[in-house]
């Protein structure tokens, strides 16, 4: 009640004059106790919204999904190009993190390619901290998608798939991953966005969120209510150098992840169709251009290959497909999305506006052609990794001479001098440079060169095969680690041979471009 209400209807009982103004401020009264009503009803009413099972327990989503959640470590080996005159590209390993879910009890993990393309080892870490070898099983050239194997002695809890075209907007989701390698976390958020294109290529069809997506997430789950697979965790957009999250975060639609997974785990079953068209968005500019109304969906035909069912059917650039499979269709990679995921061989009937009128056309479908590639181009080559290998870890090292703590203003520092680091090695990855020294390698602390080359000896390492060596340099003390193990590339194939390949590689489903 305000101050001025409360004194109208007090001065209102004292004589009839003052009787409309009581009934004024009553009805004031009335209005505000009112809206006070309706202000808690509106409270109330949103609080059992959020108790309600629309709504996420992260709680109980993550104690079910935490199990079947891993994370991935992949020494990759990287080439650098230097564009100095007289410094040709070297390789170097480097580790990077990412993250996977398990959908098979026996061991099958589905990730994202890019957290183990040009990968050297692979390795799972799962919730219980034991770690173990992956291999890869296949990989997706333009997906992002790839499945590992890891061989475990029992059963192992699985995450299943959602159906990602219920997917809506402002839907309740939470992630689970490695973000920036510290470890399984998780972050919540919605549903922001549908059908984001970030790839360019016929799967895409992002769904964008809000749930914090840092490098490290890559692969792992985005998760309904229910704890089942909506979309895996792919890219972020970010407005930092140090690529953080700043909202605004993508996954590939569980739909195509089951789709994709399924013909990577068995290349023997029905492939993509293929229909041979190449298409382009129809921009409002173009639908002004052959005559279509400015918010018409649809792809315009930009090219046919030659004997494809597309030329069959006689599809001609400048054609515009309105429709598809009896559906509209929004953009080009819709349409292809349609054709690609409709069941093998399919009669695909399509509209097209041609001429300024509709037409009704029929495309028979094939398989799509030329559909495997090698797996090496994947993994890392083993000539990388002999490279790689024999550029060593990077680091040159000697002892500490009274020049040394004058040049570079050591005091007493004790420890090993790196005095030269190789370029494009490990060491040049880690920023470590001449005038760093090292202090500790592991649990022990070194005082001479001997003692830190025997330690660093490629293949007789700590578990692991990773060694952890404490630096000091200007800005004081810090961990570092480097990869020091021997690899053997045939290692990481999982499943049998295939026609064409020699032991080393293992093929890969890939659509051509």
């Amino acid at each position: 009640m305000t101050n001025s209400a409360a004194n109208n209807f007090r001065a209102g009982r004292s004589g009839e004059s003052a009787r409309p103004d009581a009934r004024q401020a009553l009805r004031r009264i009335k209005l505000l106790l009112g809206t006070a009503v309706v202000a808690v009803v509106a409270l109330a009413g949103q609080a059992a919204r959020a108790a309600s099972p629309g709504a996420c327990d992260a709680e109980t989503v993550t104690q079910d999904a935490w199990s079947a959640t891993v994370n991935i470590t992949a020494v990759k080996v990287v080439s650098t190009d230097d564009p100095t005159p007289g410094k040709p590209a070297g390789e170097h390993f480097e580790t990077f993190v990412g993250s996977g879910a398990i959908i098979d009890p026996g061991g099958i993990i589905v990730t994202n390619k890019h957290v183990i393309q040009d990968a050297a080892i692979i390795r799972v870490t799962f919730n219980d901290r034991s770690r173990v070898p992956a291999q890869l099983v296949a990989a997706a050239k333009y997906s992002d998608v790839a499945l590992l194997k890891v061989n475990v002695p029992k059963p192992l809890p699985t995450l299943s798939f959602a159906d990602s075209d219920a997917v809506e907007i402002g839907q309740p989701v939470v992630a689970i991953g490695n973000p920036l390698g510290i470890g399984t976390s998780v972050s919540s958020g919605v549903i922001s966005g549908l059908n984001r294109n970030l790839m360019r290529s016929p799967f895409d069809d992002y769904l964008q969120t809000d749930a914090a997506i840092n490098p490290g997430n890559s692969g792992g789950p985005l998760l309904d209510c229910s704890g089942k697979i909506v979309g895996i965790d792919t890219a972020l957009l970010s407005n930092s150098a140090v690529l953080g999250s700043i909202g605004v975060g993508f996954a590939i639609p569980a739909n195509v992840v089951r789709y994709v997974a399924g013909r990577l785990e068995d290349p023997d079953k029905a492939m993509p169709n293929w229909i041979g068209v190449h298409l382009q968005d129809l921009t409002a500019p173009l639908a002004i251009a052959f005559g279509l109304p400015v918010s018409s969906g649809g792809a315009v035909v930009t090219d046919v290959d030659p004997d494809s069912p597309a030329g069959h059917a006689a599809l001609r650039p400048g054609d515009v497909i309105l429709a598809a499979l009896g559906q509209p269709m929004t953009d080009s990679r819709a349409i292809l999305r349609a054709v690609i995921m409709a069941p093998q061989n399919a009669t695909i009937p399509m509209i097209v506006w041609r001429n300024d009128h509709t037409e009704d056309l029929t495309l028979q479908s094939v398989p799509w052609p030329h559909m495997l590639a090698l797996r090496s181009q994947v993994l890392a080559s083993p000539e990388n990794i002999t490279k790689a290998e024999a550029a060593g870890l990077g680091v040159h090292v000697a002892g500490v001479t009274a020049a040394d703590r004058q040049r570079y203003h050591l005091g007493n520092t004790k420890g090993v001098l790196i005095d030269r680091v190789t370029p494009h090695s490990e060491a040049t990855s880690l920023g470590l440079k001449p005038g760093d020294v090292i202090q500790q390698v592991g649990q022990q602390p070194v005082t001479s060169p001997a003692e830190v080359t025997a330690l660093f000896e490629r293949g007789k390492t700590a578990p692991g095969n990773v060694i952890a060596i404490l630096v000091r340099n200007p800005s004081g003390l810090q961990w570092h680690t480097l990869w020091a193990g021997k690899i053997n590339p045939s290692e990481l194939v999982a499943g049998p041979l295939r026609p064409g390949e020699t032991g080393q590689v293992h093929d890969v489903v890939a659509p051509p471009r």
